[in-house]
């Protein structure tokens, strides 16, 4: 003989499936249904700090969350330009620091923020080199320099902080000079109009190129793009393993009719070691799906080398690392 507690199991089978037989005949839902709906995926948003709204970061970083917003409709990037003259130089200190989820950085700078930060204790990791930053050397045109030893006693606009670093002063030691030996200008604000009004004589920078902010640099023009002589390459690239040989080619900008030689830097796109490595994963792949969109950034997105990718001075983030091993891009 059945326990009752046996009995109770199979009269509540037979009632349920009863149920379940009734409303898989009925064409029309009786209305006390209640049929579970489908949660909307959760949102995660990322924000991006990108570069000035005058250089090449700020439309490919635009460009860049279109893309990720697109392709990842999980995600909600925003790509935000620096407030102020500071450029892109905090970039890796505000991700270091938390204040940001992904950032444009160049490699020297993300170096000294990641040894600053206690190296294997840092938080920052990259994600791609994304294209290399070439170094300009800005001259107006009626300051009478010619070659880099003609900086001497010139008004060089020389930056030693987070947003610049000290590029200009590398610069100047290659050719044999100090700060002591031109006038240190500090002020980073408008430079291209000011050589152009004759307040200064010397703009040192790195950037993708064209720079929108560089409309002729032609013999009619009061600026002109200065070429790095051989031996100051080669003495920069033995001194600081983040440079290497770079060809602004003739024709870059209106009016430059050579090659101009110098060095290039790489940038970087970085991200913190505490986001989950298959956001990272799907970052990285992102970032390469997207190289060739048609987009305001086209112009820079053209100089990505995805072979050069993983060759960060910066830690890759496992996501990105695991991206590269996938598709064989580690040297």
């Amino acid at each position: 003989m059945m326990d009752e507690a046996v009995l109770r199991r199979r009269a509540l089978f037979c009632t349920v499936g009863v149920a379940v037989l009734f409303v898989a005949a009925c064409s029309d839902r009786p209305e006390w249904i209640v049929v579970p709906q489908e949660q909307p995926a959760a949102t995660r948003t990322l924000l991006l700090l990108t570069g000035p709204s005058t250089g090449a970061y700020a439309p490919l970083g635009r460009a860049l969350a279109d893309a990720y917003n697109r392709r990842l409709p999980r995600l909600h990037v925003t790509a935000q330009s620096p407030e102020g003259p500071r450029g892109a130089g905090e970039n890796a200190q505000a991700v270091e620091d938390g204040k940001a989820d992904l950032g444009f950085s160049r490699a020297d700078l993300a170096f000294q923020a990641f040894r600053r930060s206690g190296g294997g204790a840092s938080h920052l990791r990259s994600i791609a080199v994304l294209y290399t930053n070439a170094v300009h050397v800005l001259v107006r045109r009626g300051s009478g320099i010619k070659r880099g030893e003609d900086m001497r006693g010139r008004r060089v606009q020389v930056t030693e902080d987070a947003a610049g670093g000290p590029l200009a002063r590398f610069v100047l030691e290659a050719y044999g000079l100090t700060l002591d030996d031109v006038q240190s200008v500090d002020n980073p604000r408008n430079a291209v109009a000011r050589l152009k009004s004759g307040e200064l004589d010397v703009r040192v920078f790195a950037s993708a190129y064209p720079l929108p902010g560089i409309d002729d640099v032609s013999e009619s023009s009061a600026i002109k793009l200065l070429s790095l002589a051989p031996d100051v390459v080669e003495r920069l690239r033995s001194r600081f393993s983040f440079f290497k040989p770079t060809v602004i080619p003739r024709g870059t900008y209106r009016g430059q009719t050579a090659d101009v030689q110098t060095v290039g830097i790489d940038g970087l796109l970085l991200c913190r070691d505490t986001m989950p490595e298959d956001l990272v994963y799907e970052l990285t792949r992102g970032l390469f799906e997207a190289i060739h969109d048609e987009s305001p950034a086209q112009n820079f997105t053209r100089l990505i080398n995805t072979s050069n990718a993983p060759a960060t001075p910066v830690p890759l983030h496992p996501g990105a690392a695991r991206y590269y091993r996938e598709r064989d891009l580690f040297r």
